[in-house]
């Protein structure tokens, strides 16, 4: 018969009664914001601060836009002559650009301040030819009131504001004139690489857009009057089906054919490929502004078949 000696026999049951080490806790990832399509150093935004009289042209370089109908005093400012909406705007750059109605009746161009005159004048010339002359009845932190003149000639008050955030590098801005100009109707046919690059470029506005809203801290996110493309999901993006693409989108391209050339690469982008959507990110608007900075690397490293099926497609739909 074999024993044990009693410290053996202890030392068994002490091994066996021990716990075994519990595994380590996995550390919890944080999420990291990147930003691959900003230009520059100066990536960051800016808070406007307190009005001082000698800085006008400076404090100008807002956006400036109606927040509220109180200070509506004529219907022309809000409704055209078709009965449809218009959302004021007004977005003045450092480089002497600007950007009116941006949401609808979308106009660039640039703008000159004469602050001989009183009260000063705000002075906007247009690329499709027309000027505009706006007295500056009043500016204040967050607030701005020019003098806006009718088709009747007559001088309409127009109160606008502002939240104060600047982006420090303004071309980052997705409104700055430089990333709008994929908006801009082509006035002839273009190659299937330049409907290829307008595609492009909405997408990076898109991109730039929902960084815009993260920095300025935004409640919500709104796409009133942008051009309607994409159907946004929380943890998704869409395209509607070909047939139900919207006036809005088709609009930036020379004809409906280009702009289904459009739809189709964008549709394969989606559909063929797979990109990250991070479970870290704090809601789905950081979500969303990371996928499409991807989408957008991504249609760039694939833009030969892109393009080419986008021509198959499109010409097989209409046979």
């Amino acid at each position: 018969m074999f024993y044990r000696s009693a410290p053996a026999l202890l030392l068994i049951f002490l091994t066996a009664c021990s716990s075994p080490k519990p595994a380590p806790v996995p550390e919890k990832k944080t999420f990291v914001m990147k930003e691959t399509l900003v230009q520059g150093a100066d990536t960051g935004m800016i808070k406007k601060q307190k009005f001082v009289r000698d800085q006008l042209f400076s404090f100008l370089c807002q956006r400036w836009e109606l927040s509220t109908m109180e200070g509506v005093t004529d219907a022309t400012q809000v409704m055209d002559k078709n009965n449809k909406r218009i959302f004021p705007s007004l977005f003045l750059f450092p480089d002497s650009t600007l950007v009116e109605n941006v949401r609808s009746h979308f106009k660039t161009g640039t703008w000159t301040l004469n602050e001989q005159a009183q009260p000063p004048q705000l002075i906007c010339t247009f690329d499709q030819g027309q000027q505009q002359i706006f007295p500056v009845r009043r500016i204040a932190t967050g607030s701005l009131e020019l003098q806006q003149e009718s088709e009747d000639g007559v001088f309409h008050p127009l109160q606008l504001s502002s939240d104060g955030w600047w982006h420090e590098n303004y071309h980052n801005d997705p409104f700055h004139v430089s990333n709008l100009r994929w908006m801009i109707r082509p006035k002839k046919k273009e190659t299937d690489e330049e409907v290829f690059n307008r595609t492009l470029a909405c997408l990076r506005f898109y991109a730039l857009y929902f960084r815009d809203n993260i920095k300025r801290q935004g409640e919500e996110i709104s796409f009133l009057g942008l051009p309607d493309i994409f159907e946004w999901y929380s943890g998704g993006v869409g395209l509607p089906e070909k047939e139900l693409l919207e006036d809005s989108f088709r609009n930036c391209y020379y004809n409906r054919q280009q702009a289904e050339k459009a739809y189709e690469m964008l549709r394969r982008l989606i559909v063929d490929y797979e990109f990250n959507w991070s479970k870290e990110a704090p809601n789905w608007v950081y979500q969303t502004h990371d996928v499409l900075e991807q989408m957008y690397h991504k249609m760039i490293e694939k833009k030969a078949e892109l393009i080419r099926e986008s021509i198959t497609r499109s010409t097989s739909t209409r046979k």
